[in-house]
């Protein structure tokens, strides 16, 4: 199914993103609707948004796209879904994916997680927060952002986060490797007038090198003009983006 930039009514879209739960329940998302909105073998246009209006933006993708079951590569995540796969191609590009789950208001408590697999070289996630009003122009990427935290993934190594960098690992994995899938997971929630990230890796908590459990506390007031989002980043003028795969993206809300 192709998909025009036409966004779904206002109303539409709330319903979808902030239906009720019930008793600790999730109310997630599939941001990119297993990538539906991509045809297999063609570009990404500069701007793209994913079913019933969740607005993701990419940039530098030169090479690859959507792969199933039956391309070359082959996606290699769960039967019967689909990928986007990514690959560097002359000139070098920057790539960049932009996420705005939630384009008018932060939930006190949610998550947002993706599925990758690394077979060259690394990127870079980091938490946003837009300032501007949400335009459904697109032009949304453009405003004025504040990282809050940041996360490398590269083959090799362990996670690096901030500057300097701290190193963390999970109780089973103390590097990255290539060839396999990961899924990589961000949790808050608010606790008086801070907002508390925490990481998981496959669902392991990630730690410091003593064993402790890594967490962001951010203070509420550095969300008051904008709202919480995301970005996948790699490569540049001067080095080539990572080769590799990304499945599900997903997010939503959590009920205490």
């Amino acid at each position: 199914m192709k998909v025009s930039r036409v966004l779904f009514p206002d109303w539409l879209w709330i319903a979808l993103m902030f239906v009720m739960t019930l008793g600790g329940t999730v109310r997630a998302a599939d941001l990119v609707d297993n990538w539906s909105f991509l045809e297999p073998g063609v570009q990404p246009k500069t701007w793209n948004f994913a079913p019933a209006g969740f607005p993701i933006f990419i940039s530098g993708l030169k090479a690859g796209g959507v792969v199933d079951a039956t391309s070359t590569p082959v996606n290699p995540f769960s039967a019967g879904s689909r990928a986007l796969y990514v690959e560097p191609a002359p000139p070098n590009g920057a790539l960049r994916i932009f996420t705005r789950p939630f384009p008018d208001k932060t939930p006190s408590q949610g998550f947002y997680e993706f599925t990758f697999r690394l077979i060259d070289d690394g990127f870079g996630f980091s938490s946003q927060v837009f300032s501007d009003a949400w335009d459904p122009s697109g032009t949304w990427y453009h405003s004025k952002t504040e990282s809050l935290f940041g996360v490398s993934f590269t083959p090799g190594k362990p996670f690096f986060c901030g500057s300097p960098k701290r190193t963390l690992v999970t109780a089973s994995v103390k590097s990255l490797a290539t060839e396999e899938n990961y899924t990589f997971r961000v949790e808050w929630q608010t606790s008086g007038d801070t907002l508390e990230f925490r990481l998981l890796l496959n669902g392991e908590p990630l730690t410091d090198a003593n064993g402790a459990v890594v967490s962001f506390p951010v203070p509420l007031n550095q969300l008051e003009n904008g709202v919480l989002g995301f970005r996948l980043a790699s490569g540049s003028a001067d080095a080539a983006h990572f080769t590799g795969f990304l499945g599900s993206i997903q997010s939503g809300t959590t009920a205490p």
